[in-house]
């Protein structure tokens, strides 16, 4: 196991570390949190270091697609532009060449980066590499080498540099393309997810596209478990400090919880809209017009409006008014909030149908992410009624006999409803 790197905070030190190696029974009461909430972003100290090959990036003949970074399961290659010169200091082996897009100012750079330590070996991302070698047809833009201990540290190294390069500017960046949205960065990393699962990398893009913003309601099951799981946790903040906001339901009711944070967000940004409005004088007429009425459906948006709250918490320091301590309690919820709702096939097509089918006839902004594996994952592989006819799998070892269900297998468009 690695050392912990000099910044790892104090928790991590004397409460994870000792978990890591097996000694948690070793620990005093009087370390566990008094409230049973434990950091984020955690699971980067982990350093597993169970892959006996890993991908490594071959830039001559790369076409920065971005599908490597898109179906990692682990978030553990990464990609980053920037300008030339952020890369002088950089480690002689750091890998950086020019970048292809036109959608960047001249000297932008590009890099892919892996993390040899946290990589757990399943190739997925050599699988999805579109490029061959034209003087060698087997030779990839990315291929799996043996892990040796000479390469181990120069990706550590390089992996610590590639980390401190800033992210580009969101607002800048393509969110509808894969090679854009991959620049952005995950919020979601280095999870106990199987090697090569197919569940996480939609996780992490929903992280990568609003994680900032995110509060998320997850149902019981394979997400839970390397969402959830003591004593790290994958789910991690921005450079600013913003992340998901991650809680774990029952396999039954994922849907409803879900519509309640939805409600309650809502009820929490219409009672400080209120009081914007009451203090519409104090705090400037057309700020408080913009407060209330900005769109944020997209990241510009979104930005705009954290600008105008940060404003907004600048007007009210030292200010008179009575209410000026609610509104500042609640001042970031005019920022809108991205809700959803994840979860298994066993969650949305058995277990918690009949809630997903309620939340799915109200006229509320939710987003539903069912990770549908066709049968129950988490419990070993079962027949759901996600699972087609014919399939062999835990009870239905002769072929399954009937279809999968209706709703699931012939899903229609539905209407998008009125926000609110």
């Amino acid at each position: 196991h690695h050392p912990l790197p000099a910044d790892a905070p104090a928790f991590v030190r004397e409460v994870t570390l000792p978990i890591f190696l097996g000694q948690g029974d070793r620990l005093p009461v009087s370390l566990m949190p008094d409230d049973g909430t434990f950091p984020v972003g955690t699971a980067k100290y982990e350093k597993r270091n169970i892959a006996l090959e890993v991908p490594v990036w071959e830039s001559d003949i790369c076409t920065q697609c971005g599908k490597c970074v898109f179906v990692c399961p682990h978030s553990a290659i990464r990609a980053r532009v920037f300008a030339e010169t952020e890369a002088a200091d950089a480690p002689v082996t750091f890998k950086h060449v020019a970048a292809r897009s036109k959608d960047y100012p001249a000297g932008t750079h590009m890099s892919y980066q892996v993390a040899a330590e946290d990589c757990t070996g399943c190739g997925d991302c050599v699988e999805a590499c579109p490029i061959h070698d034209k003087s060698n047809v087997s030779r990839k833009a990315v291929n799996m080498a043996p892990i040796t201990p000479e390469l181990r540290d120069r990706e550590r190294a390089n992996l610590d540099f590639f980390l401190k390069l800033p992210e580009f500017d969101r607002k800048a960046v393509k969110h509808t393309t894969i090679p854009g949205s991959m620049l952005l960065d995950p919020l979601f990393e280095y999870s106990g997810a199987c090697a090569g699962c197919g569940e996480t990398p939609y996780i992490r893009l929903a992280t990568q596209l609003f994680g900032d913003r995110m509060l998320v309601a997850n149902a019981t099951g394979c997400s839970s478990i390397y969402g959830g799981n003591l004593p790290t946790t994958p789910f991690t903040t921005n450079a600013a400090g913003r992340g998901p906001a991650w809680s774990n339901s029952l396999f039954e009711d994922n849907a409803e919880f879900g519509l309640g944070m939805r409600l309650a967000a809502d009820h929490q940004m219409d009672y400080a809209k209120n009081l914007v409005k009451e203090m519409a004088d104090l705090i400037g007429g057309d700020l408080a017009q913009w407060l209330i009425g900005a769109e944020q459906r997209d990241e510009v948006g979104i930005q705009e409006q954290r600008e105008r709250v940060a404003a907004l918490r600048d007007k009210l320091k030292g200010a008179g008014h009575a209410r000026v301590a609610e509104l500042t309690t609640v001042a970031d919820w005019l920022i809108r909030r991205s809700v959803w709702i994840i979860g298994g096939d066993g969650w949305a097509y058995d277990i918690g149908y009949g809630g997903l089918d309620h939340v799915l006839a109200q006229p509320y902004d939710v987003n539903i992410l069912v990770l549908d594996t066709e049968v129950y994952s988490n419990t070993g592989g079962q027949t759901s009624k996600a699972t087609p006819i014919g399939a062999v799998a835990k009870f239905s070892a002769g072929g399954k006999a009937t279809a999968c269900m209706p709703s699931r297998c012939s899903t229609r468009p539905s209407p998008i409803p009125a926000r609110r």
